[in-house]
């Protein structure tokens, strides 16, 4: 596993060539509000959240039938240019940084217009169980996370301080807009403006941001925000090493997950790694990881899907765990990255060029998803491809 890697370079720049010829435009799993004949349907929670299941897990393909479009969705927009990034980094090819910067400029173009900071949301109207309803492009703490760290990737690579900007209003964004719950002493992040869900995830992918940033521009204030948040975040943790998905625990059906598990970790690696330096949160990714490794993988590389529940096997949970074990970049982390990745491409990958979505206890899901699948495994693809071997 090098930077000279022929197979996984060669199948991600095969997935990334797939998604280019399609304009990066596909479908979602939880894209089914956006159907025309789902009109009906908007004044409910209960209507929203079995129309956007019944399509989500449906096993057949309901979309074409329902005319739901293939759109850009910002948050694989912002996985694309990440990808490409890397790409460029490990091979100095000018067409991955002209396709990066494409992708960054429609990030740019089309930031949610609900604020006047930079802020992004899903392409889709989203109700999460009976916590919040989202219309679509309303923006939220994750997808306004990873389109910053985007931009902030970008910064680092060519010194374009537009890009910078960019993540600096993004962070302002988060800090001014995003609703805050008083919680065991700790002001914490709700999921987007206007609700009280506090998911732990979502503060650990706040604090990577402000962290990065306060990395580039020596802000005081934001890394002070990101100790804050990382503090929050241990004191979230279990004995075990394993965090669940939300804050009280007992509002979510989701308990330890694979990909939310990598989110909180590779979170604490780029604090760490940007300086961040808040008592106890090295011990706490050591055990964090620990976890994550013995509990949440199958011995031949298969991401679990829950720590006691093997399937269904997800492409969005495979590629989220190459980005984590990357991102340590450890040999055992690189071990268990190359599993992962040669797992996917065995089970997950279509000679087409795209991959499926999951491998399911009784039905599989093979349909092309832009962001779900194609989006995140051509980033995992890319930053695999992309690592050091000196290092």
């Amino acid at each position: 596993m090098n930077r000279t890697d022929p197979d996984v370079a060669a199948v991600a720049d095969r997935a990334l060539d797939w998604a280019h010829d399609r304009d990066y435009a596909g479908w979602d799993p939880y894209d089914g509000l956006n159907s025309p004949h789902s009109d009906t349907l908007v004044d409910n929670w209960f209507t929203r959240l079995v129309w956007t299941h019944t399509v989500n897990l449906s096993p057949v393909n309901l979309r074409p039938a329902l005319s739901v479009p293939k759109e850009r969705n910002p948050k694989g927009m912002a996985l694309f240019a990440l990808a490409n990034l890397h790409r460029y980094e490990a091979t100095d090819d000018g067409t991955y940084l002209d396709r990066a910067e494409w992708l960054l400029d429609w990030l740019a173009e089309y930031q949610s217009t609900r604020f006047d900071r930079p802020c992004w949301g899903y392409n889709f109207p989203w109700q999460n169980a009976r916590k919040f309803h989202l219309p679509a492009y309303w923006p939220s703490v994750v997808v306004t996370v990873f389109a910053a760290q985007a931009f902030v990737r970008h910064h680092r690579i060519t010194g374009d301080e537009r890009s910078l900007t960019v993540a600096e209003g993004a962070c302002e964004f988060i800090r001014t807009e995003i609703n805050t719950v008083e919680i065991d002493g700790f002001d914490a992040y709700t999921y987007s403006t206007d609700d009280e869900f506090v998911v732990i995830n979502v503060n650990a992918l706040a604090a990577r941001l402000f962290a990065m940033v306060a990395a580039e521009n020596g802000s005081e204030e934001l890394m002070a925000r990101a100790d804050a948040l990382v503090t929050f975040v241990e004191s979230a943790q279990e004995d075990s090493g394993a965090w669940h998905y939300s804050m009280p625990a007992a509002d979510s059906h989701i308990s330890h997950d694979n990909f939310h598990t990598g989110f909180v970790l590779e979170s604490l690696r780029h604090y760490l790694d940007s300086g961040g330096d808040v008592a106890g949160a090295e011990a706490s990714y050591e055990r964090g990881l620990e976890f994550y490794r013995e509990h949440l993988f199958e011995p031949d590389g298969a991401p679990k899907f829950e720590h006691e529940t093997s399937k269904p096997y997800d492409a969005h949970a495979a590629a989220q765990s190459v980005v984590t074990f990357v991102t340590d970049g450890r040999p055992e982390s690189r071990e268990t990255a190359r599993s992962v990745i040669e797992w996917s491409i065995e089970n997950l990958y279509d000679e087409d060029g795209y991959f499926y979505r999951r491998r399911g206890r009784l039905l599989d899901d093979e349909t092309p998803y832009i962001r779900w699948s194609q989006a995140w495994m051509c980033l995992a693809l890319a930053a695999t491809a992309n690592l050091d071997p000196e290092s």
